[in-house]
């Protein structure tokens, strides 16, 4: 195959997983009054990038800096949404990443600053993983492809693929950065693996996440 056709063939597939993956996904968190919007998730991004420019020295080369207000989504193992993560951008270079709480019930917008990330490109990782999982269960139905936050902060691709003789659905995992695949298995102290930052961040409570929300939501007035 030709490096044209080769180019063809990962845009269509590009394509096909915005359809059958970012709409399926968006339309879940419909009614959800504690989601918040990627519109006013970039809101919180520029109001803290701002305050913190401001006063924070660490932050200084981010001056003059802007943030792309398309952010790449990432989902929680259970197929929450979880992140938004933003692009900032200065003299045509991407100096940092910006990540905004995808739920209210996740505590403060902001979850973290990134100077100078290592880049990872998105449709590769989800290519791979849906390459694997069709390898893996070559009868299988692939349901989901979504990018993740495996085992915080570890970032990877994670199709759900259902076995149509007796139904049970699998999960495979890539890594964003290396393409390697990581275990569907409990991470430990010891053994790298997966874990829900959701559901670890709920079990302290909500109310008090709420709260810090509101707080987060006052530098935005």
């Amino acid at each position: 195959m030709n490096r044209n056709k080769i180019g063809v063939s990962i845009l269509v597939l590009a394509t096909l997983l915005i359809g059958m993956v970012l709409i399926p996904a968006a339309s879940a968190q419909e009614g959800d009054k504690y989601s918040v919007t990627a519109e006013e998730a970039f809101k919180h991004a520029n109001a803290h990038m701002i305050s913190f420019i401001a006063a924070d020295a660490d932050f200084e080369e981010w001056n003059g800096a802007f943030i792309d207000p398309k952010p790449l989504e990432l989902y929680d193992i259970n197929g929450e949404k979880l992140y938004y993560q933003f692009s900032v951008y200065k003299d045509n270079n991407t100096i940092g990443k910006i990540y905004v709480c995808a739920d209210k019930k996740l505590g403060h917008s902001v979850k973290a600053f990134e100077f100078n990330p290592k880049s990872f490109n998105a449709t590769e990782a989800m290519i791979k993983s849906i390459e694997i999982a069709k390898n893996k269960y070559p009868t299988g139905e692939i349901k989901s492809t979504i990018m993740v936050v495996y085992s915080y902060p570890s970032i990877g691709a994670m199709t759900v693929v259902k076995d149509k003789n007796t139904g049970n659905e699998y999960r495979i995992f890539v890594d964003a950065y290396s393409l390697d695949i990581v275990e569907d298995e409990t991470a430990t102290e010891t053994e790298p693996g997966v874990w829900s930052i959701y559901e670890h961040r709920l079990k302290n409570g909500v109310e008090e996440h709420l709260k810090e929300w509101q707080e987060s939501d006052q530098l935005t007035k």
